[in-house]
């Protein structure tokens, strides 16, 4: 999720680790191996199954691989299944009975047909990503990446709002430090906030970014440990969330005043500076000043504004009257000091160029008749948030769901069937060529009906 990288030596100190049985590691390096060289010379410390992806290391073919260490390769040919060529004979009649291919590992794991033109391709990927990037590729990328990733890390630090808010909230393991290949990748996770620290939600910075073909990632990214790490969401809380209806595939941005998910920048051997540049002016451009220059306007909304067309009031006598709303939009110093209020005077002069009408009444206004202040409502503390008490008050009403759901699992049945029966009539208008389809239809159509009516009953065999 953070891009954080763990030390590779820990598959050696498991296996060197006492243990009563015996203990096998895996490690997933599928995002690792596309910015950073994959050593495992050393059959000490080498895991003993690693899984990666050369899709995301050259782009192209889409295939991966499994790397199986020999000495654990025994704990694969206990499965319990097999499929179309991994085995030399099968029994299915009278008998069962099969027998796996011996010659090597992979024919007895590689079921089916194999990708041979994504095989054939992969060669040719190699070949381009050596011209592309030098005779050691992996080792240019990583330091590539590295100054990519600190680059944008310490830009996205630099952005503040006018208040001296940081604009992102960037996660991050206390020990990652960026430009450190063999701590952290080019992997950031943040979310974006307002200057008064309210959250924006990570699927609208996704598609502000979409827009200027900017491509980041937002959600839990498949990750709901580092989602409950980092976001602090805890056991209780993802579930009353869940309760609320939350869910990964159509998620709710922000619940309880914590984001369910992050947005993430991920950085690659075709990535450049221009980029990084690119990403910190689009944050910069419309989260930042735009934030800011929205604040100034409601900072100054008090201010002497000039009078609005007059608006018209038609009476049944047919004549037309003016409503001047004039006097709402106006305070009058000496009532603005008396009840602290700050006027700033109009550019260009010290008095302003509108003054009140003679029928302004100074006890009727819109504005509030006490000092407040321009961000009041915002600093308003929010109730604080009990799971437990949620869970309760939202007990009644799933128990009235689930009395409810036999009804409404009826009536979509009845709806289903209503569809199938129109179906089979207008099929009947319109002859097929096939007739065993029509006769199908029929059968289904009775089975749903059917069913549709006795929902628990099971059939038995007369």
């Amino acid at each position: 999720m953070t891009g954080r990288r763990l030390p590779l030596n820990w598959p050696g100190r498991i296996r060197k680790s006492f243990h009563k049985a015996a203990t096998y590691t895996l490690l997933d390096a599928a995002a690792l191996a596309s910015t950073a060289p994959l050593d495992l010379s050393d059959p000490a410390t080498a895991p003993d199954f690693v899984a990666l992806s050369f899709y995301k290391i050259f782009g192209f073919p889409n295939i991966g691989a499994l790397i199986v260490r020999k000495d654990s390769a025994h704990v694969l040919q206990s499965r319990r299944y097999f499929g179309g060529g991994t085995v030399d004979m099968v029994v299915a009649v009278n008998d069962t009975w099969h027998a796996k291919k011996d010659t090597s590992i992979h024919d007895r794991l590689e079921d089916g047909t194999l990708p041979f033109h994504s095989i054939f391709a992969l060669d040719h990927a190699m070949n381009v990503h050596e011209r592309l990037y030098g005779p050691n590729p992996m080792k240019f990328i990583s330091m590539h990446t590295a100054q990519l990733g600190k680059q944008t890390y310490d830009g996205l630090v630099a952005l503040k709002h006018s208040n001296g808010l940081p604009l992102c909230r960037i996660y991050k393991d206390d020990n990652a430090i960026y430009g450190d290949p063999t701590l952290q990748g080019a992997t950031i996770a943040l979310n974006v906030q307002h200057a008064d620290g309210s959250l924006v939600g990570y699927e609208e910075v996704e598609q502000a970014a979409d827009d200027r073909n900017i491509f980041v990632r937002s959600g839990s990214l498949c990750n709901p440990g580092g989602v409950a790490t980092y976001l602090g969401w805890s056991p209780a809380d993802m579930k009353a969330a869940f309760a609320a209806g939350h869910r990964c595939s159509n998620p709710t941005q922000i619940m309880m005043g914590k984001p369910t998910g992050v947005v993430r920048i991920s950085l690659g051997a075709m990535s450049t500076s221009a980029d990084v540049h690119t990403l910190l002016r689009f944050l910069d451009e419309v989260y930042v000043h735009k934030g800011n220059t929205m604040r100034t306007a409601r900072a100054v909304s008090l201010a002497p504004i000039p009078p609005i067309s007059p608006i018209t009031l038609h009476r049944p006598g047919g004549q037309m009257h003016a409503l001047n709303f004039a006097h709402t939009l106006f305070v009058p110093a000496s009532q603005a000091k008396e009840h602290g209020l700050s006027i700033p005077s109009t550019a260009g002069s010290e008095k302003s160029s509108w003054e009140p009408p003679a029928s302004w009444d100074p006890h009727v206004t819109a504005l509030p008749q006490h000092p407040v202040s321009n961000f009041e409502a915002d600093n308003v503390p929010a109730p604080p948030w009990n799971s437990a008490e949620y869970a309760k008050l939202r007990k009644p009403w799933e128990e009235d769901m689930r009395k409810q759901r036999q009804q409404y699992a009826n009536v979509g049945m009845e709806i289903k069937v209503r569809e199938m029966e129109e179906a089979s009539n207008w099929s009947q208008n319109h002859p097929t060529p096939s007739v065993k389809a029509r006769k199908f239809g029929r059968s289904v159509v009775n089975l749903l009906r059917t069913k549709s009516h006795f929902v628990d009953t099971r059939y038995e065999q007369p």
